[in-house]
């Protein structure tokens, strides 16, 4: 968490605001989250914002005595991570979520990392658990595995990885070395909307199942881009506003509820720290 959906939308709401934008001071409170040297993208303009997986990606762009060079700003939110944008660096900030603290001005005591633009405005990298990072780099990070909204992401390529893999099918679908973006919640959730087992093996999928699988998982993918991801922890938009996706969950975090299909109620297993939620009748081992 945040997953794709909740990126993305960060991505599309950070692009109308900081594209343009030079850079005039970042302010590192936490050093072990940034990677690089902060005066390699002072004075540098924003010229695009890309998403690759998980990770965002900043293109900044410096003019030095007609030499141009060009640096990518690289965010990776991890577990709770947030980007909260302000067009006035002097005013009251107030955000939806901190988790576990009443305090909700910005900076707050979870505020890692500050950039202030020359323009006034101001964005915050907040990370309650400070797992997130920014790294400097010359070419943009991307994860291995394929991106579930490029083009590359074929039924095919889906299938063909599917069946080489020996470990249950929720795991194959959070593999980033394999799928970029998928996470527990969009996972849980595909698995249910195709009626297959989350603990099922990867490669014991039929043609039929893992056709529907595939289907599902660009379903649950584009519904939350609608609704503009899921705040059920920590995730919030730029402007400080939240993500209504969790109001859609099928199964994630329903344990107890009753089944939206066929009212058994919802499972709830555990295994190396993830959370595998179910209907045991619609989803049969």
């Amino acid at each position: 968490m945040p997953e794709l959906p909740e990126v993305e939308t960060i991505r599309r709401n950070l692009e109308k605001d900081l594209v343009g934008k030079i850079l005039g001071e970042v302010d590192i409170r936490v050093s072990k989250q940034f990677i690089g040297n902060k005066r390699d993208i002072l004075g540098a303009k924003i010229i695009s914002i890309e998403r690759f997986g998980k990770i965002l990606a900043f293109k900044l762009v410096s003019i030095n005595y007609s030499l141009i060079t060009s640096h990518y700003l690289n965010i990776h939110l991890k577990l709770t991570g947030q980007l909260v944008f302000g067009k006035n660096s002097k005013e009251n900030i107030y955000q939806a979520i901190i988790p576990h603290s009443h305090q909700n001005k910005l900076p707050a005591k979870t505020t890692r990392i500050i950039f202030y633009f020359k323009d006034g405005s101001v964005l915050y990298f907040n990370d309650l658990r400070k797992f997130g990072w920014i790294k400097i780099t010359n070419k943009p990070l991307k994860p291995q595995g394929t991106d579930i909204l490029s083009k590359d992401f074929t039924l095919k390529l889906f299938s063909d990885l599917a069946r080489l893999i020996n470990k249950p099918i929720k795991l194959f679908l959070m593999d980033q070395d394999k799928l970029a973006g998928v996470g527990n919640i969009y996972a849980n959730d595909a698995l249910f909307l195709a009626k297959i087992h989350p603990m099922r093996k990867s490669k014991s999928l039929n043609p039929m199942e893992l056709q529907k699988l595939y289907q599902m998982v660009k379903k649950v993918i584009d519904e939350g881009l609608k609704y503009n991801g899921s705040s059920d922890e920590s995730y919030i938009l730029p402007d400080t506003s939240i993500g209504e996706y969790q109001k859609h969950f099928k199964v994630y975090g329903q344990e107890g509820k009753k089944c939206i299909r066929c009212k058994t109620i919802i499972k709830r297993i555990k295994q190396a720290g993830r959370s595998y939620f179910f209907c045991s009748l619609c989803q049969q081992i």
